[in-house]
């Protein structure tokens, strides 16, 4: 029987992907991995490889790099061992020992010795800093280890649980195999920094995470506490998946199919969620609520969309739904998303305006939209110009923007057009949807004046939040696709995508560049849309 050996991204999966790893009878699904997915991917890959090769750059004593042994899983938990018996500094792409009694298995992407053992570290393609949060403890490329950390003055540790959760299991295998560091901590490398990467610190066994006590009602727990509860049961589950054979007699599951936002990526949607009936609010709603949000739905009698378009969320709330979920603090918000939700699922509907939205108007009207790279260079400025019932594109784009100067240049093309626009007619409006393009433009001054100005710009977003509803988001395909009706000409638009196609057209793919331009136009094209249905 196959044994059970857990890696380090279970914990922080659904446990009924876990199921259906281990259950011989589930069907295996061979799909082609959605571009969109690749494309995020490959930006992870990308990130992790620039930063593996900064640090290797330094020379620094005792850094050791293991990539290569990643075939022959014998020797390259050998050589890891190795290596940590050695005291190696920096140890890359190393491969624990596997932990038959803990049924767990790994490979962290970094581990740092600190004097009396090892902490895991890991690189992760998003921001891991913010300024809302208290000041992290932070330490860099060329002094990694938790001993030569200090507080960043200008950013908190974001507490991201799957981050933690994937640390804490490395913690775990770390201590199995003796070479645990004195207190267990990691660290994630995260892109908030381009070109000058950090490690920022977490204390895995300080309280972090506000979760569902049945004793109390709420607990605050550490990352290893929620680990271990998580890993733990789904142990459990591997458990009871490899004992089924397909016979009369077989176990029953542990976990059963349910949808949630996990599902748009997992290799396992079409022998699982795709499954449930078409009725199954969690198979409709997906990730609209949690997985425990849905559970205590069903315990409360609520199955269908129909059942909840027709709920009362007050009643929901004060009854046996609202004892399960007492550590949300925005429980009776996202309940109330969910109805709405349903109710709109009940009508075929994605999106409903409730309202006709009161947007200023002008005799000239802009729309902006900007694209960026992995780099989070902006390389394209898109203009719609709006006048006179008539719509025309312009565009300031350079796919090879690569420093701080190019950047500039290019946006001061775009922003100087602006000022000339604004002087020809002053009574002019700056459209956009959501807040990159006038942070972006805020970057370089001197700004346009007046309504030209990103200061005076005006965002779509909030106004389409205050008078649409919808269940899918209120993004800018879901609302331009389902409320006007505005299409796409590439048959796959995404920000993801766009970043694979300027990749392409950073090395001279006329084809790649030419895809660029018309998915920022058909962009502001959609902004056009939406504020006309808006109004109308």
């Amino acid at each position: 029987m196959r044994p059970v050996l857990l890696g380090g991204y279970a914990a922080k999966s659904c446990p009924r992907a876990v199921h259906n790893d281990y259950d011989p009878t589930v069907p295996r699904p061979v799909l082609p991995v959605a571009p969109e997915l690749q494309a995020l991917y490959d930006s992870g890959v990308t990130f992790e490889a620039e930063v593996l090769a900064a640090w290797s750059a330094l020379s620094l004593p005792g850094y050791v790099d293991l990539r290569d042994l990643d075939g022959d899983k014998r020797v390259h938990i050998g050589a890891t061992i190795g290596a940590m018996r050695a005291g190696a500094s920096v140890i890359v792409g190393g491969r624990l020992p596997d932990d038959p009694d803990g049924a767990r298995t790994g490979k962290p992407d970094i581990l740092l010795h600190d004097g009396s053992g090892y902490h895991p570290a890991d690189i992760k393609a998003h921001h891991v800093l913010d300024r809302k949060y208290d000041n992290a403890l932070a330490s860099t490329l060329k002094t990694p280890s938790f001993r030569d950390a200090v507080a960043l003055p200008d950013g908190g540790a974001r507490r991201r649980e799957e981050d933690l959760l994937q640390l804490a299991h490395y913690w775990r295998m770390l201590e199995a195999c003796g070479h645990q560091a004195a207190h267990p901590r990691g660290a994630i490398c995260g892109d908030d920094r381009p070109g000058d990467p950090v490690l920022v610190w977490y204390d895995l066994a300080a309280p972090a995470f506000r979760t569902f006590s049945r004793t109390s009602g709420v607990a605050t727990r550490s990352a290893l506490e929620r680990y271990d509860h998580e890993h733990g049961f789904r142990r459990r589950v591997a458990d009871v998946a490899r004992r089924r054979t397909g016979a009369a007699g077989d176990p029953l599951p542990l976990v059963e199919p349910i949808g949630q936002a996990e599902c748009a990526t997992c290799r396992w949607s079409p022998v699982c969620a795709d499954t449930l009936p078409g009725t199954d609010l969690s198979g409709v709603l997906r990730g609209i609520l949690g997985v425990r949000e849905y559970l205590a739905l069903r315990a409360a009698g609520v199955h269908t969309v129909a059942d909840l378009a027709a709920g009362d969320p007050d009643a929901l709330l004060a009854g046996g739904y609202g004892a399960e979920v007492p550590h949300l603090r925005t429980r009776s918000f996202r309940l109330r998303k969910a109805v709405t939700a349903a109710r709109l699922a009940a009508d075929g509907l994605v999106v409903r305006r409730r309202e006709r939205a009161d947007i200023p108007r002008a005799a000239v009207e802009v729309d902006i939209d900007i694209e960026w790279g992995v780099d989070d260079r902006v390389y394209l400025w898109g203009l719609l110009i709006t006048s006179n019932g008539a719509a025309r594109y312009e565009s300031f784009f350079d796919p090879r923007v690569s420093t701080d100067r190019d950047e500039e240049l290019l946006a001061r093309r775009c922003l100087d057009r602006l000022t000339a626009l604004a002087t020809e007619n002053p009574d002019l409006l700056v459209f956009h949807y959501g807040t990159p393009e006038p942070r972006q433009a805020r970057r370089f001054p001197p700004l346009p004046s007046g309504t030209a100005g990103p200061d005076r710009w005006i965002d779509l977003l909030p106004v389409v939040r205050a008078t649409v509803d919808s269940r899918a988001g209120h993004g800018l395909k879901t609302v331009a696709t389902h409320g006007p009706g505005h299409t796409w000409r590439d048959p796959d638009p995404g920000g993801l995508q766009s970043q694979s196609w300027h990749a392409a057209a950073r090395h001279g793919d006329a084809s790649a560049a030419a895809r660029l331009l018309a998915y920022n136009e058909d962009d502001v094209r959609a902004t056009l849309a939406v504020r006309t249905w808006l109004r109308s």
